[in-house]
């Protein structure tokens, strides 16, 4: 009974003693000590050496602070760009304003062979064209110059005046061997309607005055560019059509004196002419283009002097010369060529002079 009395007693002082263990408030952790701030670095930092093993006698240095970055550039926020944001930088590209070409006055081009078959609506162009052949080798001498006007009503259509101003021969209407100037009696109206940008038709009615005769024209200019500095074209005067008396030629009044001649003694007169022709455009320089013309004419719709009554037959021409227009409104040229290849005395030169307003 005595050894159980004192077990009893051994565990009722240790439950007491765990009990107060329990009971005791655990201490809470001593915050970490707050670290001085650093000053920046004037210089920069060495890199660390080696770090030093236990019991080397030294302390291990304290790990180097990260260098201060350096203040922005612009610290007044003067040249910040709204349209980039972010401080991204972003060439910008660069403007390279080149020089503004001048029109010519009107949209109508300086260079010959950048032109249209019509003018543009509204501008006006008046152009005269002497030209002569020398005579000889059974080709009598003969000079001969018209007017020609023409106005664009519109882009499409043109409207054409020819006059024959005069020209320079015998007459063969007298006796004599006299060579002189002699007033023109042919006119005419034609109006030009462009079918495309390269084809137009043209129509005309030329008329001679004394004796009256007239006649009907009809052309197929056509124009066509190719490459940078060449033009084709041609078909402006494809056929000239008796409808009186005879057919009046706009380019030698020779030939409309010689018909109505052949009218006093009602000889046959020529019923009119089929005419091909071609050109060609090689713009040299933007103020000077060079101009060449081949074709052929069937003079009474007959290609042998046999066929025809009115001494007509076929013929074959050529023609090259220079073109200068020193201002957008006026052109200067010169040529020089044959009317019929197959006579030495048709050579001879030919002006040109076009002014527009």
């Amino acid at each position: 009974m005595s050894r159980l009395l004192s077990l009893l007693s051994i565990c009722v002082v240790a439950s007491a003693t765990v009990s107060v263990v329990v009971a005791q408030p655990k201490k809470a952790p001593a915050p970490a000590p707050k670290k001085a701030p650093v000053a920046p670095a004037k210089e920069p930092v060495a890199a660390p050496g080696p770090t030093p093993t236990a019991g080397s006698g030294s302390a291990a240095p304290a790990p180097p602070a990260a260098p201060e970055e350096p203040p922005p550039k612009d610290i007044e926020g003067r040249s910040e760009n709204p349209g980039n944001p972010g401080g991204v930088l972003v060439e910008e590209p660069k403007i390279v304003v080149a020089p503004v070409k001048k029109a010519p006055v009107g949209g109508y081009p300086i260079e010959e062979y950048l032109r249209p078959i019509n003018l543009p609506a509204n501008m006006s162009e008046v152009s005269i064209g002497p030209h002569a052949q020398v005579g000889g080798a059974g080709t009598r001498f003969a000079g001969a110059d018209a007017l020609r006007a023409r106005y664009g009503i519109t882009r499409e259509v043109q409207l054409g005046l020819t006059y024959v101003l005069g020209g320079v021969y015998d007459d063969p209407a007298t006796p004599d061997d006299k060579i002189g100037f002699h007033s023109g009696k042919a006119v005419g109206l034609d109006l030009t309607v462009l079918l495309a940008n390269w084809i137009g038709v043209r129509v005309g009615v030329p008329v001679y005055t004394k004796p009256v005769a007239f006649s009907l024209a009809i052309g197929v200019p056509i124009r066509f560019q190719v490459g940078d500095k060449f033009t084709i074209g041609g078909l402006e005067d494809l056929l000239n059509i008796k409808l009186s008396n005879f057919a009046p030629s706009f380019y030698q009044e020779l030939t409309n004196a010689d018909n109505a001649n052949r009218d006093k003694t009602n000889a046959t007169r020529s019923d009119g002419q089929l005419r091909i022709s071609g050109y060609g455009i090689y713009q040299y320089k933007m103020k000077t283009a060079f101009i060449g013309r081949i074709g052929f004419n069937l003079e009474d719709f007959a290609s042998t002097k046999t066929q025809s009554n009115a001494g007509g037959g076929i013929s074959y021409f050529l023609r090259a010369g220079v073109q200068w227009t020193p201002r957008g409104f006026v052109d200067l040229g010169l040529s020089l060529g044959f009317d019929d290849l197959a006579s030495y005395g048709s050579f001879g030169p030919a002006g040109f002079l076009a002014f527009r307003i």
